[in-house]
């Protein structure tokens, strides 16, 4: 977009002050950290433009932005916060750009037997039919996922091993852990925890679009809210769309998986 293209976005008062900054401030969700996969994308858009890109990591994104903090922001889709920052007209409609993934929480010795296995569904009818002690993580999320999965499953019965005691994150997962189960979570949130504790856990991925949550881009609106760059902005998040950088996504690993914990999500916008 031209820069008086842009320029003409604005309100008179923004406009006359207006002076294509090249510092871009992107405000994120902490899951986007894993594996350094947000750092190499940063890197290749300020090596191919004169941008430099600060980044904070905030649970409360919006928050930030409202503030004033940031001129993109990053966090999951059709979250209640992003969907408000946006019908309140403080931020351009948001543009899909990679999802990350839920894993399966495994015991060492996996008594069910799911280790192996590609398809969740199957894994979770294992566990069912061996009554292997799943603990529930009761995040909103997580319920989602594990309540699908329970009905593609055939909806087996729950008594005698799977164990919803409330719990959720961190307790989740040490609860698994002390009772050898089975559980699920985000696979950044449990890295951290994994970091922390070192539980005898492992995480199991799954390429299935069950598993995957979309996170996207916002800009911040320059009407609403005072000093936005949006020139920058705009100029990051056409990078993050651009299908070389989804390749560049697809291609990612973490240094201790074989396969993407990144999914591009670029497809979904309306190209």
């Amino acid at each position: 977009m031209a820069v008086g293209a842009i320029a003409a976005m604005l309100p008179r008062s923004v406009a006359a002050k207006w002076h294509r900054p090249r510092t871009v401030r992107l405000v994120t969700i902490p899951a986007v950290q894993s594996g350094g996969l947000l750092d190499e994308l940063v890197a290749t858009f300020e090596d191919e433009t004169r941008y430099t890109v600060e980044v904070a990591v905030s649970t409360d994104p919006y928050g930030q932005a409202r503030a004033g903090a940031a001129d993109i922001v990053f966090s999951h889709l059709g979250f209640v916060d992003s969907q408000e920052f946006v019908q309140k007209g403080f931020g351009r409609w948001p543009q899909c750009i990679f999802s990350n993934i839920v894993i399966f929480v495994i015991p060492p010795n996996d008594p069910a037997g799911i280790r192996g296995l590609t398809d969740p569904v199957e894994a979770f009818r294992r566990i069912a039919e061996t009554e292997s002690p799943f603990i529930l993580n009761n995040l909103g999320e997580i319920v989602f996922v594990v309540d699908t999965l329970w009905n593609a499953a055939g909806r087996p019965d729950k008594a005698g091993w799977f164990i919803d005691e409330g719990l959720q994150g961190p307790a989740a997962m040490q609860a698994a852990a002390a009772r050898g189960g089975y559980s699920a979570w985000g696979l950044h949130p449990f890295l951290m925890l994994q970091q922390q504790q070192n539980l005898p856990l492992e995480a199991k991925l799954f390429d299935d679009s069950l598993f995957q949550r979309i996170i996207a881009s916002v800009v911040v609106n320059p009407a609403k809210v005072r000093g936005v760059n949006l020139h920058g902005a705009l100029a990051l998040e056409t990078f993050l769309i651009a299908p070389e950088t989804q390749a560049q996504i697809r291609a990612f690993r973490h240094p201790s998986f074989d396969r993407p914990i990144f999914w591009p999500a670029a497809n979904n916008n309306d190209n």
